[in-house]
């Protein structure tokens, strides 16, 4: 009759619990994943349902890259800036390039707000500063083909 080894069931052992301690950490590991904060940009209720350019971010770190996306913002806040409007303080070149100039009409949009006050000021157009923007544009009757194309109309109350 053979008598089991005392090693190898300590071995057993030892390996069972290191596997059952590892899947518990790596439970834990993505729970935590889950748990951090979104970033304020995605806090806005209706972020989830847009697409399109209002769905995005754009921001400095862009200042790279040229996007469609980049050239219909431009054209958003220079139809305010052309009819007088508060908040873009230049006249931008249309270029899709998220430079300073467009980093600072962002800013002095969001400054000034639409609905009613200023919104989150930090320069970066995310979904609120899209929402605001373009509800603004509507208003003011632009509503063209970069209108269009941003995703301007999925934002716009009813």
């Amino acid at each position: 009759m053979a008598r089991p080894r005392i090693g190898t069931i300590a071995i057993t052992g030892i390996a069972i619990v290191t596997a059952g301690l590892l899947t518990l950490s790596t439970t834990e590991a993505s729970a935590a994943t889950t748990t951090v904060s979104a970033p304020s940009h995605a806090t806005n209720p209706k972020a989830a349902e847009y697409t399109g350019c209002v769905a995005d971010q754009f921001g400095i770190w862009d200042e790279d890259t040229y996007e469609q996306c980049v050239r219909d913002l431009q054209i958003l806040l220079n139809d305010l800036y052309d009819i007088g409007r508060p908040g873009p303080n230049q006249r931008l070149t249309v270029d899709g390039y998220y430079g300073p100039d467009t980093e600072s009409d962002v800013y002095a949009f969001q400054l000034i707000g639409y609905y009613g006050g200023p919104i989150d000021h930090d320069g970066i157009a995310g979904p609120q500063t899209w929402d605001e923007l373009c509800q603004d544009d509507e208003d003011n009757g632009f509503r063209g083909a970069y209108f269009q194309d941003a995703g301007c109309p999925q934002v716009i109350s009813p």
